[in-house]
C-alpha cells in the first residue's frame, strides 16, 4: 500500500472531533495515511494533536511547508482562510483537501482548480456527503429509477448557530462575519448533496437577510460574548434544474434544531425518498432512517417502507473520515476525486448568486457545472 504523507493545518473542533480521535486515525492509518506535521496558529491547540501523536507542530503554515516533506495538506481553518491556504499548498507542490467551503467566490474557486491542474495535483473539498451511506444509497435509487422521475427535493438544514451550542470550544464569531455564514457553513451540505442527486443547477432565486443582528455565546470559554452579526443568518432558495425539476432549501442559524421536518424529501413521479431526521444512530455507520415511498397500483405496492444502505463496492470509512479518506485513494490511485474542485466550485456559485438574487429581487442564471 501506498503510504500518502498528510500535515493538519488548523487544530480546532474539527479536527479533534474527526481526525485527532484515536480510533479514527487510527483507520486512516489503516488506509495508508500518516500524519506527519500539524499547524496552528495558537500554540497550545497545536502543540496538543503534536505531543499526542509524536509529530512536530508549526505555528505558521509557510514554515511547515518549507520544513516538512509531505504530500498532503488537509486544511481544516476557518472559512475566510481557505482560498488562501490551499493556495499557498498548491503552489508548494502539495495535494490538497480542504473542509467546506472550498472559497469563498468563484474566482478564488478558479484559481485553485487551475492551479492544481498547471501543477498535475489533487484539489479534494468538503462536503463529503455524497460519499457516506444514507446519501449514497439516496443516490443509487435515484439513478434507478426507484421513485420515477424527480419533481423537485425538499431540504433543510438550520439550527441556533455555533454561539448557542453549549460549550463551544472555540471563540465562533468568525462564523458570523462577512464570508462565512450558515449557507457556506452547513448550507453548502445539503446543496452538495442535491446537486450529486440532480446535477448542475440552471438557475438560482433566494431570499437573505440578518435575523439577530448580535447572539450571545451560550457556554464554552467564550461564554456572554456579544457577537454582531454582519454576515446573513437566514437563507430560503429555490433551485431550478430544468426540465420542470426544482429543490428548495432553508439554511439559518435563527432557530432551536426542534423539527419534525425530514433533513431531505426527493420527490418522484412514482414515490418519495426521505431521509429522516434523528433516525439510527445506534453505533454503526449503516444505522439510519431512509424511508422509501412507492405508489405502483400495477404491481400492488402503496406505502413506506423502510431502506437499508446499499453495500459499499469496497471497504467503508467512518463516515466522519470518509473525505480524507477518499483524498488519499484519489492519490494512491492517481484517479479523479468525485469531492472534485469543480464539484465545489458549483456550489460556491450558487452561495454567491443566492445572495445577489436576494438584493435584487432577479434570478440569476448558473453558469459553472462539473
Amino acid at each position: 500500500m501506498i503510504k500518502v504523507r498528510y500535515a493538519i493545518v488548523g487544530c480546532g473542533s474539527v479536527s479533534w472531533n474527526r481526525y485527532f480521535k484515536e480510533s479514527n486515525f487510527q483507520e486512516v492509518a489503516s488506509l495508508g495515511g500518516e500524519l506527519v506535521a500539524v499547524c496552528d496558529i495558537y500554540e497550545e491547540r497545536a502543540r496538543k494533536p503534536a505531543v499526542k501523536y509524536n509529530v512536530p507542530y508549526f505555528l505558521g503554515l509557510d514554515e511547515m511547508l518549507a520544513k516538512v516533506d509531505f504530500d498532503l495538506l488537509v486544511n481544516l481553518t476557518n472559512v475566510p482562510s481557505h482560498y488562501e491556504t490551499s493556495l499557498k499548498g498548491l503552489k508548494a507542490g502539495r495535494h490538497v483537501y480542504t473542509q467546506k467551503p472550498m472559497t469563498v467566490t468563484v474566482a478564488e474557486a478558479n484559481h485553485l482548480i487551475e492551479e492544481a491542474k498547471t501543477r498535475n495535483l489533487k484539489l479534494i473539498s468538503e462536503d463529503a456527503g455524497p460519499l457516506q451511506p444514507v446519501h449514497r444509497t439516496m443516490i443509487t435509487l435515484v439513478k434507478q429509477g426507484a421513485i420515477g422521475k424527480i419533481t423537485w427535493i425538499r431540504s433543510t438544514c438550520t439550527h441556533w448557530g455555533p454561539a448557542i451550542i453549549d460549550n463551544w470550544p472555540t471563540d465562533p464569531a468568525w462564523f458570523y462575519q462577512k464570508g462565512a455564514g450558515p449557507l457556506r457553513d452547513v448550507g453548502i451540505e445539503r446543496l452538495q448533496m442535491i446537486t450529486a442527486l440532480l446535477g448542475p443547477a440552471k438557475k438560482v432565486t433566494a431570499m437573505s437577510g440578518i435575523n439577530q443582528p448580535e447572539v450571545v455565546v451560550r457556554g464554552g470559554p467564550n461564554q456572554g460574548k456579544r457577537i454582531e452579526t454582519t454576515e446573513d443568518d437566514i437563507t430560503l432558495m429555490i433551485l431550478d434544474f430544468g426540465d420542470g425539476i426544482y429543490a428548495m432549501l432553508d439554511s439559518a442559524w435563527v432557530n432551536h434544531r426542534a423539527t419534525l421536518t425530514p433533513g431531505m424529501e426527493i420527490y418522484g413521479q412514482k414515490g418519495v425518498l426521505s431521509h429522516v431526521r434523528g433516525g439510527g444512530n445506534k453505533g454503526s455507520q449503516y444505522d439510519f432512517e431512509l424511508m422509501l415511498y412507492r405508489d405502483e397500483p400495477a404491481l400492488g405496492i402503496r406505502g413506506w417502507e423502510g431502506v437499508d444502505a446499499i453495500p459499499p463496492v469496497k471497504f467503508d470509512p467512518n463516515p466522519s473520515i470518509v473525505g480524507l479518506a477518499h483524498a488519499i485513494e484519489c492519490i494512491q490511485e492517481d484517479k479523479m476525486p468525485v469531492l472534485s474542485g469543480e464539484f465545489a466550485r458549483h456550489s460556491i456559485e450558487i452561495i454567491e448568486k443566492a445572495f445577489i438574487s436576494a438584493r435584487t429581487g432577479i434570478a440569476q442564471t448558473l453558469e459553472t457545472t462539473f
